[in-house]
C-alpha cells in the first residue's frame, strides 16, 4: 500500500469537497440553524401579546365571580342569566375575546364551556380551569362540616424531593440532577449517529458519482482500489473534522452577537457572571440563580462531569464510527450505478446505527444494565450507546478501552472485506448485484 498515493488523493477529496457550494452554504447556514435553536427560544419568551382580552362569563352557579379575577391583560364580564344565542349572533360587536358558561350538572361538579370565533388562547383556558376546580374542591371540603379543616389540609400537604449526589474521589459530596446527564447523553448519541450517518452517505455519492462518470478508470490506472477507498474516507473525514471546528466556532460567535444585540441587560447578566467564570461554565450558569437552587444545581452536575475526558471519547467515538461504516458504505457505493439502487444494501447497514439509537433511549433510564454495558462494546453500537453512558459516569476503564479496541479493530477488519468488493464493483457497469455475489467477492483469495 503506498501511504504517498494515499495522501494524494486524500488531498485531492479535501479540496474537491470544501470547494463545492453546497460545502460551504451548509457550513455557514448551520451554525445559523443552530444558533436559532438557542436563541429564539430565549427571544420568544420575551414576546407577549400585550392586547387585553375580554372574556365574557354567562355563570348561573356563582363559582367563576368568586375566583376569576382580571388579569394583566385578561377582562371578565359576569353575567348571571345570560342567552348564549343572542351573544353569538353579536359576538363581533362586543368585541370580546370569548365566551365562558359555567353550568351545574348532576354531580354538583361544573361543566366549563368556552365559544369563540377563533382559537381561545390555552393560557386563559389553563387559568379558568385552575381556579374553578380548586374552588370546587374547598366547596366539597367544607359540606363535610370538618373544624379546622384548612389548617389541617395546609398542615398535611407534603412533597418531598429526592436529591441526587455523588462522591468524588477526593470524598466531596455534590448534587446532581439526572435530566442533565440525560440531555447531555440524547445530545451526543444522537449527533454522532447523524454525522456518521451524513458523511456515510458522502462517501456514497462521491463513489457513484465517479463511477457513473468513468472518471475512476482513470485513477485506478495509477493507485491501487484499496488506495483509492482509503483516501476518499480519509478525505471525507477531514472535511467533516474541519466543517465540526468551523460549526462550533461560528455558533459561538452568533450566539454572542445576538446576545449583544437583545441588549444592555443580557450583558450586564454577563458582566456580574464574570468573577464566576473561573469556576468553568458550571460557575457562570451558577451565577444566574434566582434562588430556587435549579441553576446550582444544574452547575454542580456539570461540574461532575470529565469534560476532556468526554470531548475526546466524541471524537474517538466518531472517527471509529465513523471510518467503521464509511467503509461499508464505500464498498455499497462501488456496487450501484445510482444512488437509488443502493437502498438494498444500504438497509442492513444502517439496521445496527437505529437500534443503536433505541437502545440508546434504554441507557438514559438504566446506564449500567447488562443491556446498555453489551451494547456499549459491540462495535457496530458503541458509537451511540458508549456516549449515553459516559455523562452519568461510572463507566470502568476497561470497558471504554475495549469498546474503542474493538470498534478500530472492527473498522480494519470492515476495510479488508469492503476493499475485496470495492476492487471488483468500482468497474462493473450495468449490472445488477446481489447478496451472494458480494459474498464471493469477500471470501475470494488472492493467489
Amino acid at each position: 500500500m503506498n501511504l504517498k498515493k494515499i495522501n494524494l488523493i486524500v488531498r485531492r477529496e479535501f479540496i474537491i469537497r470544501v470547494r463545492k457550494k453546497s460545502f460551504i452554504i451548509a457550513t455557514f447556514l448551520t451554525p445559523l440553524f443552530m444558533a436559532a435553536l438557542v436563541a429564539v427560544p430565549m427571544i420568544m419568551t420575551t414576546v407577549k401579546d400585550t392586547r387585553v382580552k375580554v372574556i365574557e362569563v354567562l355563570d348561573p352557579t356563582g363559582i367563576g365571580m368568586a375566583v376569576l379575577e382580571d388579569q394583566e391583560h385578561t377582562r371578565f364580564l359576569f353575567t348571571e342569566n345570560g342567552n348564549l344565542e343572542e351573544i353569538r349572533q353579536s359576538f363581533e360587536s362586543r368585541n370580546i375575546h370569548a365566551v365562558c358558561v359555567i353550568e351545574e350538572t348532576e354531580n354538583h361538579v361544573p361543566e366549563i364551556k368556552m365559544y369563540s370565533t377563533g382559537q381561545v388562547d390555552s393560557d386563559i383556558q389553563r387559568y379558568i380551569s385552575r381556579q374553578v376546580s380548586s374552588e370546587v374542591e374547598k366547596r366539597k371540603l367544607a359540606s363535610y362540616n370538618i373544624p379546622q379543616l384548612q389548617e389541617i389540609i395546609e398542615d398535611i400537604k407534603t412533597n418531598i424531593p429526592v436529591k441526587s449526589y455523588t462522591w468524588t474521589e477526593e470524598g466531596d459530596e455534590k448534587e446532581t440532577i439526572t435530566e442533565v446527564y440525560m440531555a447531555i447523553a440524547y445530545l451526543s448519541s444522537f449527533l454522532i449517529y447523524m454525522f456518521i450517518f451524513m458523511y456515510g452517505s458522502m462517501v456514497i455519492r462521491g463513489v457513484i458519482e465517479e463511477k457513473t462518470n468513468r472518471i475512476v478508470e482513470v485513477i485506478i490506472s495509477s493507485v491501487k482500489p484499496v488506495e483509492l477507498m482509503l483516501g476518499k474516507i480519509i478525505g471525507v473525514a477531514l472535511v467533516a473534522l474541519l466543517q465540526f471546528l468551523l460549526w462550533i466556532l461560528l455558533t459561538v460567535v452568533i450566539l454572542l452577537v445576538v446576545m449583544a444585540i437583545a441588549g444592555s441587560g443580557t450583558i450586564a447578566e454577563m458582566g456580574q457572571a464574570a468573577p464566576q467564570m473561573q469556576g468553568g461554565f458550571a460557575g457562570a450558569i451558577a451565577s444566574f440563580d434566582t434562588g430556587n437552587g435549579v441553576l446550582t444545581g444544574i452547575a454542580s452536575t456539570l461540574s461532575q462531569i470529565q469534560v476532556g475526558k468526554f470531548l475526546l471519547s466524541f471524537c474517538l467515538y466518531f472517527i471509529g464510527g465513523y471510518l467503521m461504516y464509511a467503509s461499508m458504505f464505500a464498498a455499497i457505493g462501488s456496487v450501484s450505478d445510482a444512488e437509488t439502487d443502493t437502498q438494498q444494501f444500504q438497509l442492513p447497514i444502517t439496521i445496527p446505527l437505529i437500534l443503536g439509537l433505541f437502545i440508546m433511549m434504554h441507557t438514559f433510564q438504566h446506564p449500567d444494565s447488562a443491556l446498555s454495558v453489551w451494547a456499549s462494546i459491540i462495535p457496530f453500537t458503541s458509537p451511540m450507546v458508549m456516549l449515553a453512558r459516559l455523562p452519568f459516569g461510572g463507566v470502568p476503564l476497561w470497558q471504554l478501552l475495549t469498546s474503542l479496541g474493538l470498534l478500530f479493530l472492527t473498522f480494519l477488519g470492515t476495510v479488508h472485506f469492503s476493499a475485496k468488493i470495492y476492487r471488483v464493483g468500482i468497474l462493473m457497469y450495468g449490472k445488477k448485484i446481489t447478496w451472494k455475489e458480494l459474498w464471493k467477492w469477500m471470501t475470494y483469495k488472492n493467489k
